[in-house]
């Protein structure tokens, strides 16, 4: 899942160059059918499956790749006590992960393109409490900034600022980072990669001392992990709000 800020000028990644999507284009699904019919699908294959339903703390958000085959990749998850705490939950997506068929790749200039993408897997929602109709993403309220979008988005500016004008760079780039269950910036990173490492250390020593404490985002009322993304166009003439 993501909520994307638009910072001074929107950016898009050339499609048609990437072998593997960040994530999917607007209006597209993992799923055939869509996310409705992705959860009744997890729903059923749960319940006849016969497997034990997870403590209602239990919840868990596999991150993985759709390949341009409709062939489903995990992407390993590198916070292990993460996984500990949720261990039910995160055991029951890799099953549905190797059970389910109907996964549906990307598309882009009309061709089918791997991308990568994530879901929400709450089992007590997904088997004792499921509805019809079900979507997890109708049940999460999204991570903010304590101060709104509008500070941060000045914030963001005001620190970068000097970066961009020390480099001369004139380009595109998106900027990714997760906000933890705690609210803090995590697993930062930039994208299409740029060549040069003293722009990017600086980036990211930049954006590590923006400590200021985010409110998270939730599920009904477990806090989860959010993705952030920022499309931003770089130049001499960032400085311009």
């Amino acid at each position: 899942m993501k909520k994307t800020f638009f910072i001074f000028f929107l950016a898009f990644v050339s499609l048609y160059k990437a072998q593997i999507l960040d994530e999917y284009p607007d209006k597209q699904t993992f799923y055939e059918g869509g996310m409705v019919n992705f959860y009744k699908d997890v729903h059923e294959f749960l319940i006849n499956s016969k497997l034990k339903e997870c403590d209602d703390k239990e919840i868990y958000q596999p991150r993985i790749i759709i390949t341009e085959r409709s062939e489903v990749k995990f992407i390993k998850d590198q916070d292990t006590a993460n996984i500990a705490r949720n261990k039910c939950a995160y055991d029951l997506s890799r099953e549905v992960l190797r059970n389910l068929k109907k996964w549906k790749p990307a598309e882009a200039k009309g061709w089918k393109i791997g991308a990568i993408t994530e879901f929400i897997l709450y089992p007590k929602d997904l088997m004792s409490n499921y509805q019809p109709g079900y979507d997890a993403n109708k049940f999460v309220t999204h991570t903010k900034y304590p101060e709104g979008s509008k500070a941060f988005h000045t914030l963001f500016h005001d620190n970068f600022m000097m970066i961009f004008e020390d480099y001369q760079l004139n380009g595109k780039v998106n900027l990714e980072f997760y906000i933890s269950k705690n609210g803090h910036i995590i697993n930062p990173r930039i994208y299409p990669e740029v060549y040069n490492q003293n722009f990017n250390n600086d980036f990211m020593r930049t954006l590590t001392r923006m400590k200021k404490t985010w409110i998270p985002a939730f599920y009904k009322d477990i806090p989860i992990v959010e993705r952030i993304s920022f499309p931003v166009q770089f130049s001499i003439t960032f400085t311009e709000r």
